[in-house]
């Protein structure tokens, strides 16, 4: 049973015992962003049945059958991974409609958590996920009802460009691609008319949507309380069903929400591109440019492609919806609100832009449309004050927070409570608030812009994406820095500043902890998936290791998928982040330095398995990594070099380490993977102390004396193969 967790003064995370430890792991199972029943995913061919049939949708068994769990958990336990960050989608538990749940669905999960909890030794904390609203706007997340309830009409979102799907890009008679899905589009969804109206009526509708209320309640209300109520829903379904998840801190809280949105908030001039836009990519319409398209006014919008200095102006695209509009009728609104029991304000007009009835913007004498409040999300209710990033995230923001917290603390005040602002954005200023207790943790996510966007790992040169994003370069060319050891530190400070960042805004007692961090696989054109060699990738992974462990941070890669294949990566907007593909589980993998991936490690602990194979996971080297499972004492700092075999940590151990009252002897436990450090090969020196391994877990175990205490262990070079049989601890040369 895993330890139950504590959090200290300092915000770290705690053992019963007072030992730091840290939490490493994936996000398990990115295909929870898809229904299985029908099956759909972002390359399913468009029919009609997806939208038609989106109520009769099922999630169930989206992560295998239950009895094949155990193969893929005891896989990550292989790892030394102890953490799961578990994805499930509002959709997935209300789909049919407004407060109408599938219990199935939730059930199934429960049995998912007691397969983990039978496995053994993995914290499980969930995710609310979504990406840019929903799948019917091109992400996850949202059921197709909240689009409706807006008064938004997903049928007519491809001529209007409301939203732009990799399904639009299927050949529904081939299953294939007509041309090839931009890399990484789906994001612009964010900076478009559904997407963009969505985020800012639920977390401001009141404010600047006053006139759309549903059931008596102003849409911003309407849409947080049902996605809460749903989550909350499961959650308080989960603690009465299966207490024992939670009493045995198998299931140890969850988080906000994936990734908010601020919506049009900010945006200073809606007919003018915001100078904050950082991506820009294929057809980019300014907020009014949206509005026009939306009521099916052909409109000329720019093209834009992305450079390492950023993204650059390829041309114009006249975009004509042939008169479409993105809203709901009348007859249409009509009928979808006597099917879900809405009855709207008499102010609510159908058919119409809700921009466009709240006086944003209006079609003149002539019949053209002109702006009118360019700054309507900008300087709210007419007040000089811009509301900017920051000013959204301590207002907007932090009101759902506060709603959604004290959901959850009237359910369990022991849950964690995993609090995620914008991502790559300021956290709120929560310092010493009633909204923080000692059960709350900071979500941050990190990618790497450059890799992200181009899928490629650049040794010789990256960019600052952290300053970037808070725009702290007049010209991008100065956020660039040269060589791959000064990549790798970047990586380190940008980390340790959102870290700091955190402890300033939150406090110190707030852990900090990397919900979200990872690097895509299809890189070089899928070059690894002909010759498997996962050098670039290895390398790439290998620089936010560095980075997580010299900060000492817990984190959760992005992502573990099962359905993960070469052609379409994650299955979903050919996304491929996955660790692990059954592609790559019948081949020999290469990598550096070369690791063996049909290495099998014993794992007797496991009542499902009585050994392992590391075959599918790709770049193996650098995901599985020495680290401190437990600290008797605080972190200092540590590193590991991947080309060179050397793991260093430094710590100050705890007063009464060693001997305790004669009876009981402490240590520090340290993952030490036999893939890296062959028991045969290896030196250990430290400050102090002495040692024990062992080679079925993998842990060292290191007795040391208090105070600042260091550890030095190397895999020495012979002419033996890289990768040796596990020894006995007598192997080891300790000095």
């Amino acid at each position: 049973m895993p330890e139950k967790i504590h959090v200290s003064a300092k915000g770290a995370f705690l053992d019963p015992d007072g030992n730091e430890i840290v939490l490493r792991g994936v996000n398990f199972d990115s295909s929870a962003k898809n229904p299985v029943k029908p099956t759909s995913t972002s390359h399913s061919p468009l029919t009609s049945g997806f939208y038609d049939d989106a109520s009769e949708v099922s999630y169930e068994d989206n992560l295998t059958k239950i009895e094949e769990l155990a193969v893929h958990l005891v896989r990550l336990k292989s790892l030394g991974y102890n953490c799961i960050r578990f994805p499930l989608t509002w959709e997935a538990l209300e789909h049919e409609g407004p407060q109408v749940y599938d219990f199935g669905y939730m059930d199934y999960l429960i049995e998912v958590f007691r397969q983990i909890q039978e496995v053994g030794g993995i914290y499980v904390y969930l995710d609310p996920h979504q990406d840019v609203w929903s799948r019917f706007t091109g992400g996850s997340g949202a059921p197709l009802w909240s689009l409706h309830c807006a008064g938004l009409e997903p049928n007519r979102f491809a001529s209007t460009e409301a939203a732009i799907l990799h399904n639009f890009y299927i050949d529904p008679a081939t299953g294939e691609e007509r041309e090839p899905y931009p890399k990484m589009l789906w994001p612009t969804n964010y900076n478009r008319l559904a997407a963009q109206t969505m985020f800012t009526l639920f977390f401001g509708g009141k404010q600047i949507a006053p006139k759309c209320v549903v059931n008596g309640q102003n849409i911003q209300d309407y849409l947080q309380d049902r996605f809460i109520e749903a989550i909350l829903t499961f959650y308080a379904r989960l603690i009465k069903k299966a207490p024992e998840l939670v009493e045995k801190n198998c299931v140890i809280g969850l988080e906000t929400i994936n990734e908010p949105s601020c919506g049009y908030f900010c945006d200073p001039d809606l007919s003018q591109i915001p100078k904050s836009r950082k991506l820009k990519r294929g057809t980019t319409p300014s907020g009014f440019q949206s509005f026009m398209l939306g009521e099916g006014i052909a409109t000329e919008v720019p093209t834009y492609e992305i450079s390492i200095f950023g993204p650059r102006k390829t041309g114009t695209k006249l975009i004509d919806p042939q008169g479409e509009s993105a809203w709901l009728s009348k007859e249409e609104r009509n009928q979808i609100d006597k099917v879900h029991g809405w009855i709207r304000s008499d102010e609510w007009e159908a058919g119409k832009c809700i921009w466009r009835l709240h006086g944003v913007w209006e079609f003149s004498q002539d019949g053209n449309p002109r702006m009118l409040k360019p700054d309507y999300f900008y300087h709210i209710n007419g007040e000089s004050t811009e509301f900017t990033i920051r000013e959204f995230t301590n207002t907007l923001f932090v009101d759902f927070y506060a709603k959604y917290r004290a959901g959850v603390r009237k359910i369990c005040q022991e849950s964690l409570i995993f609090l995620q602002p914008p991502t790559l954005q300021e956290p709120p200023k929560l310092k010493d608030s009633e909204l923080i207790d000692k059960r709350t943790v900071y979500a941050c996510h990190f990618y790497d812009g450059m890799s992200l966007m181009f899928k490629t790992w650049n040794r010789y040169y990256n960019v600052d994406t952290l300053g970037i994003m808070r725009g702290k370069y007049k010209n991008p060319v100065f956020s660039i820095v040269f060589g791959e050891n000064n990549i790798k530190k970047c990586f380190r400070r940008q980390l340790y500043e959102m870290a700091v960042e955190g402890k300033e805004f939150l406090g110190q007692g707030v852990p900090v902890f990397f919900t979200e961090i990872g690097m895509p696989f299809d890189m070089d054109n899928k070059s690894a998936y002909k010759d498997g060699v996962y050098s670039s990738q290895s390398s790439a992974l290998d620089a936010l290791g560095f980075a997580l462990e010299g900060n000492n941070l817990s984190f959760s890669l992005w992502c573990y998928c099962h359905q993960n294949n070469h052609k379409w990566g994650d299955v979903w907007n050919n996304e491929d982040f996955s660790i692990w593909s059954q592609d790559d589980a019948d081949r020999p993998l290469k990598s550096r330095p070369t690791v063996d991936s049909s290495y099998k490690m014993p794992n007797s602990n496991d009542a499902n398995s009585s050994e392992m194979d590391f075959s599918g996971f790709r770049a193996l080297d650098a995901i599985m990594r020495p680290f401190p499972v437990k600290i008797h004492g605080q972190f200092l700092e540590a590193e590991f070099d991947l080309t060179k075999a050397v793991y260093a940590l430094h710590i100050h151990g705890k007063a009464n380490s060693g001997m305790e009252n004669g009876s009981v002897e402490t240590f520090s436990l340290i993952c030490l993977p036999q893939c890296h450090f062959p028991m045969k090969s290896v030196t250990v020196k430290s400050s102090s102390g002495r040692f024990s391994y062992d080679t079925e877990t993998q842990l060292l175990k290191w007795y040391h004396d208090p105070g600042r205490q260091e550890i030095v262990i190397e895999k020495v070079q012979t002419n033996d193969e890289d990768f040796a049989e596990p020894g006995g601890s007598d192997d080891c040369k300790i000095t």
